[in-house]
């Protein structure tokens, strides 16, 4: 049943969890923020259930939907955010510390921007269903199962999934709109005010704390659930029940991975 409530203590905080069986058994929502968490894994042990991984040469494409982000003001904004994504994906340690789990490291194509505003609340059905309308009209790239898009709302736009709430119930997610044919994609909703970034009060380290996640596990679960889990988590929601403050070689924060060869979270800059 979706949105059943329930109350579990995990090491850190006790939290009010809400947790979905879906039919890959979870959901993505970063982590840590007063959102959707999982009852903890009894077992450290990573398992494979044979779905989709990301291979080298499998591609980003950032998707910046709204007109706020037609507006002059907008473009270092967005200029950071293409920054960031390169470096997410090409940062040796963070990225490349994937191979661990047969995972390839991708590239970063040229963005697209939509100006026609979301609706002030958007369903993820909703997105999934436009999503597939950009691609079949040649607006946005064709990646099909060999990559992946970052969807990027504008201000006063959330995001919703069984009537959760993005910036307060959750962060942001991935998903994909037909199982393991794709498409793929993340939703990352306008940095949340409160409760999506513990290390600093800018808003674009509140982003890529979440949109590192959202990447990561997008590579090692492509189809949700049919990747590596621990148990009914994915690998960085794992590490998110003990955050630690982290950052790439490039100074980005991002959430950490649970990694297989070391047993231990990935640890990069303090």
């Amino acid at each position: 049943m979706r949105g059943t409530k329930s109350r579990f203590r995990i090491p850190v905080v006790d939290y009010n969890l809400t947790y979905d069986k879906q039919p890959s058994g979870i959901w993505h929502y970063s982590q840590p923020c007063n959102h959707r968490v999982h009852p903890a894994t009894t077992s450290s042990i990573v398992k494979y259930n044979g779905g989709p991984l990301w291979q080298d040469g499998y591609t980003w494409q950032n998707i910046y939907w709204g007109s706020y982000y037609t507006k002059p003001s907008s473009s270092q904004w967005m200029k950071r955010l293409e920054l960031v994504v390169a470096h997410l994906e090409s940062d040796t340690s963070y990225s490349g510390g994937l191979s661990t789990y047969n995972v390839g490291t991708g590239k970063l194509i040229g963005p697209v921007m939509i100006p026609q505003d979301p609706p002030s609340q958007i369903s993820n059905d909703q997105i999934a269903k436009t999503l597939i309308g950009w691609i079949s009209s040649g607006t946005v790239a064709d990646l099909r199962t060999a990559g992946a898009y970052n969807i990027f709302l504008p201000p006063g736009t959330t995001a919703s999934i069984s009537g959760d709430v993005s910036c307060n119930s959750f962060c942001d997610y991935h998903d994909t709109a037909n199982g393991p044919n794709g498409p793929f994609y993340t939703v990352e909703p306008y940095p949340c005010a409160q409760g999506c970034n513990q290390c600093t009060q800018d808003p674009l380290d509140t982003l890529t704390q979440g949109l590192s996640e959202e990447m990561v596990e997008v590579k090692t679960d492509m189809d949700p659930g049919t990747g590596w889990v621990i148990g009914n988590e994915e690998i960085c929601d794992y590490c998110d029940a003990n955050f630690v403050c982290n950052r790439i070689a490039t100074g980005e924060y991002v959430n950490s991975w649970y990694d297989k060869s070391k047993n231990a979270c990935w640890i990069g800059r303090k």
